[in-house]
């Protein structure tokens, strides 16, 4: 009998390709930035990268909410009893931005992900709860994430909001 919800990791990448599409419309495409679609290559995904441009590498996250918070992953799989403990991609990325995208609003948090940011987030992360997401499934494997919701007011310095604006007809 399972006792837990769960979740399908290939919705889960759908989901995210809508913040990977309004990413290249609303801000890559819109400054004429010429950069390569990386999400498919196993390289990148090994180093939590989607996009890579002259000026970096960038992560997007489609799970941006319009509530003023981003959602941190520590762990890809916090719970030991499905598989062994791994940390998530706050600790994996090499990314060089992180971009946090509302699907509703097609807002952005741009997070430069520099070592400032992370020893900033190291220092105050114990003030956050660390919430364990729903099980997912793909094939035969189960693991369940875990992160934190870090308000932007613990970010300041930290980010900045983008919000492509389009003319009115």
């Amino acid at each position: 009998m399972n006792f837990y919800t769960t979740t399908s990791f290939t919705g889960d990448i759908q989901k995210g390709k809508v913040g990977e599409i309004i990413f290249t419309e609303d801000f890559l495409n819109f400054l004429n930035v010429s950069y390569e679609n990386v999400t498919d290559s196993q390289k990148y995904r090994i180093i939590d990268s989607d996009f890579v441009s002259s000026v970096g590498l960038y992560e997007i996250k489609s799970n941006y909410q319009d509530d003023k918070k981003i959602i941190i992953e520590e762990y890809t799989n916090i719970n030991e009893s499905l598989s062994p403990v791994s940390f998530g991609w706050f600790y994996k990325s090499k990314a060089d931005m992180l971009v946090f995208i509302s699907k509703v609003t097609r807002s952005m948090i741009l997070v430069p992900f520099t070592p400032e940011f992370k020893e900033h987030y190291k220092s105050i992360k114990e003030n956050y709860q660390l919430i364990w997401n729903k099980i997912t499934i793909k094939n035969n494997s189960k693991w369940q994430s875990a992160f934190r919701k870090i308000p932007l007011s613990a970010l300041n310095g930290y980010y900045a909001f983008y919000k492509r604006i389009l003319p009115e007809d």
